[in-house]
């Protein structure tokens, strides 16, 4: 008995499903521009989480952060508000000078000083007379800073303080966020950080290993890279001066920067190794609520025996110890359950730099 099918019932069914798929796929899948930003659902959600979290801090942003597009929700990922920024100047040691001038260039300027609060008649003069100076021009902080010098001797560090000791909010852009697959879709986030940037000034910019980014200029490179510098260029030169946006780099190899941005960054700060005296008030630093076995070691003594050291270095020594001292301490040898202070055989040092070594002993 043969079975009687009817192919235009089918071929009508079989259009009927195609076209659910298609309108679930349609309504499903994010939208172009996401793709371009490089967002998916899961990225997506940390964006809105982004938003959140800078909202339960500060909930005036409302405005500010209200109908973001899905490349400054990207963005908002490196942003840290000055609420969340724990770190001070206090925190740095040996950068006195670079400090002090950092003060006077870069965060009198760059904070709105009409809109602080004046304390007493003294603060209300003191703006009185300085006021030609700001409407000059000639007072206002920089358009941009980089801090040049070898690698863990403090740079990036020195800008996070910088941000949290003017009260501004601290854009830490990894370069990977600034990169698309999509031609023109890199342009499309360079100007989704300046739009976040102005929206929440005052606002530093910061670029860890920059002339990763902004690299001498050749007719080698590829059209994307030179896109992305004319781009930062051309706002970085739209930026008002004084207009509450500092553009900071940070590199170990300050000549392979291209001049046209070096130009840009009219302060320029050699951050060098520490010094002896350096090195002190750094270890001061680390180990101020860490016991230290006086008979053994102290921190004038590791100073000395850590020349060539750079901030990262002393701080990974440190750890060092206290990682010696609270093993000992889990393993059993708790002396009364307390932990031991610690000596100098704690910190792993080279061994050339200590006292009655061969290359420190006086064969005269």
């Amino acid at each position: 008995m043969g079975i009687s099918i009817d192919m235009k019932k089918i071929t009508e069914l079989s259009i009927i499903a195609g076209t659910l798929v298609s309108c679930y796929y349609l309504m499903t899948m994010p939208s172009p521009e996401s793709i371009g930003a490089g967002l998916d659902k899961d990225s997506q959600k940390k964006s809105d989480h982004n938003v959140k979290r800078i909202l339960s801090k500060r909930p005036d942003l409302y405005g500010q952060l209200k109908g973001l597009n899905s490349y400054e929700k990207k963005v908002l990922a490196d942003v840290l508000i000055a609420e969340e920024i724990n770190v001070r100047f206090k925190d740095v040691g040996g950068l006195d000078d670079i400090i002090e001038d950092l003060k006077e260039t870069v965060i009198y300027p760059l904070v709105n000083r009409s809109n602080e609060q004046k304390n007493d008649d003294e603060e209300s003069d003191e703006e009185d007379q300085m006021a030609h100076l700001y409407e000059s021009g000639l007072l206002e902080a920089p358009k941009g800073v980089l801090l040049y010098g070898p690698p863990g001797s403090g740079k990036s560090l020195t800008a996070k303080c910088l941000a949290g000791e003017s009260h501004a909010t601290f854009i830490n852009v990894k370069i990977s966020t600034l990169l698309s697959s999509y031609y023109g879709e890199s342009n499309k986030l360079i100007k989704a950080l300046f739009s976040i940037a102005s929206k929440l000034k005052p606002t530093i910019i910061f670029i860890d290993e920059i002339d990763a980014l902004f690299r001498k200029r050749s007719t080698q490179d590829h059209e994307v890279s030179s896109t992305i510098k004319s781009e930062f260029l051309s706002l970085l030169d739209g930026l008002e001066s004084g207009g509450g946006i500092l553009m900071m780099g940070a590199t170990n190899r300050r000549l392979d920067i291209d001049e046209a941005f070096l130009r840009r960054m009219p302060k320029q700060y050699h951050i060098e190794l520490p010094n002896l005296k350096a090195r002190i008030k750094i270890l001061n630093i680390l180990l101020k609520k860490i016991e230290l076995d006086s008979k053994s070691v102290t921190t004038v003594q590791l100073a000395k025996y850590t020349p060539g050291y750079s901030g990262s270095d002393l701080k990974e020594i440190c750890r060092d110890a206290v990682a010696n001292a609270a093993r000992e301490f889990r393993q059993g040898n708790r002396k009364g359950k307390k932990l031991r202070p610690l000596i100098l055989s704690d910190f792993t040092l080279n061994y050339a730099n200590l006292p009655g070594s061969f290359d420190n002993m006086n064969l005269d």
